[in-house]
């Protein structure tokens, strides 16, 4: 169950900014975010893009389970970081991130 109230994960976002002891300059700048775009998600007025999203979960070290998923790819930490970082990739290290795959189940044969 996932909780689709932008003033929930607001709240949450919000709560975990503090507790990392950062403003919201800081966060913004950290994820390369519009400050305004950060203050509206903040007070439940928008919901993050996608890509800003998976940002703000990995630079205050949130996971998905923290607003309430459960989906079981989510139970494994591993999966969930690494779906993060596939996530907040450029399409060059995405790119990347293919090219190594695809050699180690090359050479796993």
């Amino acid at each position: 169950m996932i909780y689709d109230d932008k003033k929930f994960i607001g709240i949450v976002i919000k709560n975990a900014r503090k507790k990392a002891r950062l403003s919201q300059a800081e966060l913004a700048e950290k994820i390369d975010m519009n400050e305004k775009n950060l203050g509206n998600i903040e007070r439940g007025e928008q919901y993050p893009q996608l890509n800003n999203f998976f940002r703000i979960l990995e630079a205050l070290d949130l996971t998905v389970s923290d607003f309430g998923v459960k989906i079981n790819i989510y139970n494994n930490k591993t999966l969930e970081n690494l779906i993060c970082k596939i996530l907040t990739s450029t399409q060059e290290d995405m790119s990347l991130y293919l090219e190594i795959i695809n050699l180690l189940k090359k050479y796993k044969k």
